[in-house]
């Protein structure tokens, strides 16, 4: 899956890399960061995700960090609430790094076939690896380059 496009909002950016710097030392990564409502009233969110999954403890470490740096650096004007969290069943899967956790899980995933064909398969997912994934049902792998979106499938 190709690298998300750039935040085009300034402030998302630099909260991104001031995320980015909060989870360096360890397994956790970034998935994704919003930025909602007016100055004075804003909520960021910041989306973390771990190869292992990550944890009530690593999340309260990141939002702590996180937290201490936008205050240093009176990033976001006047009051706001900081949410780390991780993505979230209803989000979809945005970063390579997330798909081996979901190996065995139902997966829709919606990629370019052919190179104009928006195809949507669904399927265990049975691999995935450095190149792309592999669905239950498909004969070939999907290479990450191609989806274009990809959400586990709950039971209910």
């Amino acid at each position: 899956m190709p690298t998300p496009p750039p935040l085009t909002d300034p402030l998302a950016e630099r909260i991104r890399a001031l995320a980015e710097e909060a989870v360096a030392d360890g397994d956790l990564f970034v998935v994704d960061v919003e930025v909602k409502g007016f100055q004075g009233s804003r909520v960021v969110s910041v989306f973390v995700d771990g190869e292992a999954g990550a944890g009530a403890d690593d999340l309260a470490r990141v939002s702590r960090s996180l937290g201490f740096a936008l205050d240093t650096e009176d990033l976001v004007k006047g009051r706001y609430r900081l949410d780390v969290s991780t993505p979230g069943a209803d989000r979809p899967l945005s970063d390579r790094r997330q798909y081996a956790r979901h190996v065995g899980r139902e997966l829709a995933v919606t990629f370019e076939r052919d190179g104009d064909q928006l195809v949507t398969a669904q399927g265990e997912l049975v691999s995935a690896d450095d190149s792309g994934v592999l669905l239950g049902g498909e004969t070939a792998p999907i290479p990450y380059d191609s989806i274009r979106e990809a959400r586990v499938q709950l039971p209910w």
